[in-house]
């Protein structure tokens, strides 16, 4: 398990690249853009958001009803956003591997707590702490990734991108999963121990896949 965590934290270092040739390239594409208003509105937000992207980031959204960020959609306001959108995956990218370093060393703990003859209260505590931690990074790193501003364009093919985002949604839920059974493990503890193991493998694959895959142009 521990093999694995070095693993998947090496291979994320490598995400980071990917990100920003990501953004980048909406930057320059946002220079492209005619200085018409109309076709600039219809250009600067892309067809295919995130729901959250939609909900705070929309032509109509949230940010934009209080007055968070300019209501108005012009070349400027979108270039300031993707000025945020480029922080803020900054962000997802440098928390995120933080948090896989904290899967990887909360899996080993877990392992040693499972065999009576390496488990100490001690242990326990640490894999508790640990747990609490790799939760706030978790968050964090869900957070910046899915209210971040949307990008100028999405692709509606199938790449490294979208396949990243379907992997989100697998890790997220194991990792409900395995936070809901880890709460209720000694209430069935053979049987619960053994979902709560198989929802924390399937979860930290996932997340490592995700991360992993950032780095591959298909």
């Amino acid at each position: 398990m521990r093999k694995i965590g070095i693993l998947g934290c090496f291979l994320s270092l490598f995400s980071i690249a990917s990100w920003a040739q990501e953004i980048s390239s909406a930057d320059s594409l946002l220079l492209e853009l005619t200085e018409e208003q109309t076709a600039v509105k219809s250009s600067l937000l892309s067809d295919k958001m995130l729901a959250t992207q939609r909900l705070f980031w929309g032509e109509k959204g949230i940010y934009r009803r209080v007055g968070l960020i300019p209501r108005e959609l012009t070349a400027e306001s979108r270039e300031r956003e993707l000025r945020t959108r480029r922080t803020m995956f900054r962000i997802h990218q440098i928390v995120g591997i933080a948090t896989a370093v904290g899967m990887g060393a909360q899996g080993y703990l877990g392992s040693q707590i499972y065999r009576p003859e390496t488990y100490t209260t001690r242990l326990y505590e640490w894999h508790k702490g640990m747990a609490t931690g790799v939760n706030i990074g978790y968050a964090t790193t869900a957070l910046m990734a899915f209210a971040s501003p949307p990008p100028l364009v999405s692709s509606k093919r199938i790449d490294n991108i979208r396949i990243h985002r379907w992997l989100s949604y697998i890790h997220l839920t194991g990792m409900i999963t395995t936070n809901v059974l880890g709460n209720r493990i000694y209430n069935n503890f053979e049987v619960n121990k053994a979902l709560h193991r198989t929802a924390a493998f399937t979860t930290f694959g996932a997340y490592a896949a995700a991360i992993a895959i950032i780095k591959f142009e298909i």
